[in-house]
């Protein structure tokens, strides 16, 4: 059995961007980096954009989406974002760049773009297949319009993508629980967040239900979701001014501890601005 592979191009504020290859695909979550970043670090690994089969979007602010526009251009690969997610970016674009608006309905319109639609009076999305792969969406709880995670399995190998979420439902933990993978948000530490030199509208947004994960909440998710076959939690989304690696490492081990969660098989991973390196599940 062929091995999933994860490398975090990037995370944060800075821009989002990571590339999981399937034993069949190279998927790209997320496409908030520059042009020349997004294809320099796809060279690190011999690959292009064309060689890349699926995109996932998880939500429309610039730190998410900033290579869409160069994405858009390859019309082979097959793009997926919620129908919200779509609309917003169509219709502030008309005006602003409305090259921009007429790819993105020209790629709708011939398949490339797939739109993810939830279910009718729930928090759900449909999940799908495409070939051999299963990808559940998940709602998430951040100050867009219509944001969401994903759980990407190939041949029973998961990951679990959840960043930009000001609260894990615990309704998903059924759907999330022991994966090999997660890539999950740990933003910031509420006490130097408020001491920080943001602006109070601001630090009241990120410590909201739709705003960001905070170190606590994001260990005490994870207490709820490893399991004996989790061998890679990589922290996301780490704020470079409301946070300190030092302080995501004590609130895990506290907080794992706390719930006696076994941790002795699992590696742990900070990510950052920087590109990772390359693992495997």
């Amino acid at each position: 059995m062929k091995n999933v592979k994860i490398s975090v191009f990037s995370s944060g504020s800075a821009g989002n961007c990571t590339l999981v290859q399937t034993k069949s695909f190279n998927i790209l979550i997320d496409v908030g980096i520059s042009k020349k970043s997004l294809e320099e670090n796809l060279l690190d690994y011999n690959l292009t954009l064309h060689d890349i089969q699926l995109v996932f979007i998880t939500h429309e602010h610039i730190d998410h989406i900033r290579a869409l526009p160069t994405v858009l251009k390859y019309d082979t690969l097959r793009i997926y974002l919620t129908v919200g997610t779509y609309h917003w970016i169509l219709e502030n674009n008309k005006k602003r760049q409305p090259s921009l608006a007429e790819l993105m309905e020209k790629r709708l319109n011939n398949g490339s773009i797939v739109l993810l639609n939830r279910i009718e009076n729930s928090i759900f999305y449909s999940s799908f297949e495409y070939y051999n792969l299963k990808i559940q969406v998940l709602p998430t709880f951040h100050d867009a319009v219509e944001s969401v995670g994903f759980v990407i399995e190939d041949e029973k190998k998961r990951l679990v993508y959840i960043t930009d979420t000001g609260y894990v439902h615990e309704a998903l933990y059924p759907m999330i629980y022991n994966a090999e993978a997660y890539i999950l948000e740990s933003n910031h530490d509420p006490t130097i967040l408020m001491h920080s030199n943001r602006t109070y509208a601001l630090k009241m947004r990120i410590l909201s239900n739709h705003g960001h994960l905070s170190n606590e909440d994001s260990m005490v998710t994870l207490a709820h979701i490893i399991g004996d076959k989790t061998k890679l939690v990589m922290h996301a989304h780490i704020s470079q001014e409301c946070n300190l690696t030092q302080i995501v490492e004590m609130t895990r081990e506290q907080v794992l501890k706390e719930y006696g969660v076994d941790t002795s098989n699992i590696e742990f991973v900070i990510t950052s601005p920087v590109p990772s390196k390359e693992y495997e599940i």
